[in-house]
C-alpha cells in the first residue's frame, strides 16, 4: 500500500477541527513528527493543503527535509510557512528544540504571522540501524521476547534496543502530547485541537498471530497506543481528539 491510501483517514479525523478554525486567527499549526519523508510527507502535504501551517521535524537529513519543504512551499504557494526541525526524537533535548521553534512561530509579530497549535501528528519512527541512524548507535539486529536474543555474553538481559524504542515512541508521544496540551487551549476559548499517533499492525494485529519481529517496536508502541486512550478521554471535553491510525504495511523510500 502506498502512503497516500490512507491519507483519506487522516482527513476523517483531523477535518472537523479544521472546520472550526479556519474562519478563525490566528492561523493554526499542524506539528509532525517526522514530517519530511515517506508517511510523514504525506501527511505534510494534505495539511498544508487543508491550511495549516507547518513545522516538521526530522532526523538527520537535513538537505532532504530543506527540499521537502521548499517543494511544499512552491506547490502551495500563498502565505504557507513552514519550519523544520532536526534531532532524534527519542532525546529531549531534540523535543526542547522543537517547542522552541514553535513558540516561535505562535508569537505575535508586526506582519501577523502568529499562529497557535491545532494539530499534533507523531509519526516519526524507524527499525532501528536499518532504515535510519540513531543517537545511541544502536546496530540492526534480529531481536526477540523468548528465544534468548536479548541475552548478552554475561547472561544479561540487554534492554538498550528496547528502552530506546520506548523512549523513540512511547516517552516522545507523552512528552509531545504533554507539551501540546499545554499550547492547544480548549475549544471553548478558540483552541482545541487533534493528536494523532501512527502506529502500526505489529502492535495489537497480525495474520498469523504475535509476530516476534516486532518484539521491540511493539514495545515502544504499546506505550503511545494505551495512554492514547488515557489521553482521548481526559481532553474530550476541551475539544482535543486522540486518535491512533494503523496504515498498515506501507511503501515508502524507507523500503
Amino acid at each position: 500500500m502506498h502512503y497516500s491510501h490512507f491519507l483519506p483517514l487522516l482527513c476523517l479525523v483531523v477535518s472537523p477541527l479544521h472546520l472550526a478554525v479556519t474562519a478563525l486567527r490566528p492561523k493554526p499549526i499542524a506539528l509532525v513528527t517526522g514530517g519530511t519523508r515517506g508517511i510523514g510527507s504525506g501527511i505534510a502535504r494534505v495539511l498544508a493543503e487543508d491550511g495549516y501551517d507547518l513545522l516538521l521535524t526530522y532526523n538527520t537529513d537535513k538537505d532532504a527535509a530543506d527540499e521537502f519543504a521548499a517543494s511544499l512551499a512552491h506547490d502551495i504557494g500563498g502565505e504557507l510557512r513552514v519550519k523544520c526541525v532536526g534531532g532524534d526524537i527519542s532525546l529531549g533535548s531534540t523535543r526542547d528544540e522543537i517547542f522552541e521553534a514553535l513558540d516561535s512561530m505562535t508569537e505575535a509579530s508586526d506582519d501577523g504571522c502568529d499562529g497557535r497549535l491545532a494539530v499534533l501528528v507523531h509519526n516519526a519512527g524507524q527499525i532501528v540501524g536499518l532504515t535510519s541512524e540513531n543517537s545511541e548507535g544502536i546496530q540492526a539486529k534480529a531481536l526477540s521476547f523468548g528465544d534468548g536474543s536479548l541475552v548478552d555474553k554475561e547472561g544479561r538481559t540487554d534492554f538498550d534496543a528496547m528502552h530506546y524504542y520506548r523512549r523513540l515512541y512511547g516517552e516522545a508521544f507523552v512528552d509531545l502530547c504533554e507539551r501540546s496540551l499545554l499550547r492547544m487551549g480548549s475549544s471553548q476559548d478558540g483552541g482545541g485541537g487533534s493528536i494523532v499517533g501512527i502506529s502500526s499492525p505489529g502492535v495489537n494485529s497480525h495474520y498469523y498471530g504475535p509476530d516476534w519481529t516486532y518484539s521491540m517496536a511493539g514495545s515502544g508502541k504499546c506505550l503511545m497506543e494505551y495512554s492514547m486512550r488515557i489521553y482521548a478521554v481526559k481532553v474530550a471535553a476541551r475539544g482535543i481528539n486522540v486518535n491512533v491510525i494503523v496504515p498498515g504495511i506501507t511503501k515508502t523510500e524507507a523500503w
